[in-house]
């Protein structure tokens, strides 16, 4: 396995346990206390989530990284929208945390990417 797709399997293993703790943990805090963090505990399991299952894909080496990126976003979009065909509730920070995590997820991609080159060359 090359270095880089280490990185994403360690990046991504972290977002997603950190997806997972914003939703038992601090949703739950947030809920239960009644206190006002503006949509954050919302925001924050789908955002985690998608950056984090995103750079799991990649353990495998690959050609299309960023291509596999934008499918779990897009597939990430569409489930939300199959919510709003069944339950009539559309969840806009969720749409709006997975475009981030698109975002992070290539950017995170495009340095790591860069870095191992920039390694590479050097040696």
């Amino acid at each position: 396995m090359k270095q880089e797709n280490k990185i994403f399997g360690i990046i991504g293993f972290l977002a997603v346990l950190m997806g997972f703790l914003s939703k038992v943990i601090y949703r739950d805090f947030i809920n239960l206390n009644e206190i006002n963090d503006y949509g954050i505990a919302g925001f924050l399991p789908s955002y985690f989530y998608v950056l984090g299952f995103s750079l799991l894909l990649l353990i495998r080496p690959t050609k299309h990284s960023k291509k596999i990126v934008l499918i779990v976003t897009i597939a990430s979009i569409l489930f939300e929208l199959k919510q709003w065909s069944t339950s009539g509730k559309l969840d806009l920070k969720d749409i709006l945390a997975s475009i981030f995590a698109c975002i992070t997820a290539i950017l995170i991609v495009m340095i790591i990417e860069k870095y191992i080159k920039k390694e590479k060359k050097s040696t």
